[in-house]
């Protein structure tokens, strides 16, 4: 199957490469002084951390063809009194687009994610 006939999932790395992803798209915020403050309680309670982890992982899986039924919360219920400004959105954005880098995922592919990222802003911005 060549790049072009494989589901966004597949081009991921799939169950592992997503699982792999979302591991160092939580370190980068964890590093990134914009949007620390938010993961900061979610990775200081192990059982918190555990469950958003799976969640973010369904809901990626989920979203780009992958076979994972994602069982959290709509987005804007989630990031409800998180008020995130277009700042941390795009400090958000900045921090998965370099994990995909350092997973060395094409460039088309990083494209794909960065218009359902543009497409969702709507769902996290200042709720």
């Amino acid at each position: 199957m060549s790049e072009v006939d494989k589901s966004l999932f597949e081009r991921l790395g799939g169950e592992a490469g997503i699982s792999s992803i979302v591991d160092d798209i939580l370190k980068s915020h964890l590093d990134n002084p914009e949007i620390r403050h938010v993961f900061l309680p979610i990775a200081e309670n192990p059982q918190r951390l555990e469950t958003f982890k799976t969640h973010v992982k369904q809901f990626l899986s989920a979203g780009t063809g992958g076979g994972a039924a994602y069982m959290g919360k709509d987005l804007p219920t989630a990031h409800k009194g998180l008020n995130t400004s277009e700042k941390e959105f795009m400090a958000a954005v900045d921090d998965i687009l370099g994990v995909l880098a350092k997973h060395n995922i094409d460039e088309e592919t990083q494209k794909d994610m960065l218009f359902i990222l543009y497409s969702l802003k709507g769902a996290v911005i200042g709720l």
